[in-house]
């Protein structure tokens, strides 16, 4: 049972990670000369303009040096501020916000971060940095983690928590609903099938 269970969530997350490819995004263009095919057509990048693109066409711009993402940067002080405000509020049905696919925009962060120590000069200074989003990120899933498990005891989950969760954790929370969901289903009919009666 548990390898269907991590069979199923591997093709979850790969769902996960070609939307979160296909998620449309604004980028500055910061240099001239390229044509792309956006929008059933060739477009001219013109340096300064803006354009909407899908992410996966914008990181392959952004690696050439043709564009930079306009979205805000998943920063240690950004980071350390949300783990904060989880968790003086870890006793509180309440979450900070998290945009989108915030997980998914974080690990993009820290792979960058583990690309750049094996070229930089302050690999020291960059490992630290490191260090920091990883201890971050985990105390942000634990509190998260936690939280969410209890929104399971609710019949529905209520909009304003649901507009604060990350798409990840959107996916999460329908997931663990559906396996505790079949769990008491089928506790509950070995109940009513299952047992054995005896007669005087």
């Amino acid at each position: 049972m548990s390898g269907l269970l991590e069979l199923v969530e591997e093709l979850v997350f790969k769902f996960m990670s070609r939307d979160f490819q296909e998620e449309s995004v604004k980028i500055e263009v910061v240099s001239d000369g390229l044509k792309i095919f956006l929008e059933e057509s060739y477009v001219e990048l013109v340096k300064g303009s803006e354009y909407t693109v899908p992410r996966w066409i914008a990181s392959k711009l952004e690696s050439m040096n043709v564009c930079r993402v306009k979205e805000p940067d998943v920063t240690v002080e950004k980071l350390s501020q949300i783990v904060y405000l989880e968790e003086t509020q870890s006793r509180k049905p309440q979450l900070t916000k998290l945009n989108g696919y915030f997980y998914s925009r974080l690990k993009q962060v820290i792979s960058k971060l583990e690309e750049s120590l094996r070229t930089s000069p302050d690999w020291k200074i960059q490992a630290e940095v490191l260090k920091s989003y990883s201890e971050f990120y985990d105390a942000l899933t634990r509190e998260r983690v936690a939280k969410i498990i209890n929104l399971l005891n609710l019949m529905d989950i209520p909009q304003d928590i649901s507009e604060k969760m990350s798409e990840e954790e959107k996916r999460l929370y329908l997931d663990l609903k559906t396996i505790l969901n079949l769990h008491l289903r089928n506790f509950y009919m070995r109940g009513r099938h299952g047992g054995t009666v005896h007669k005087g």
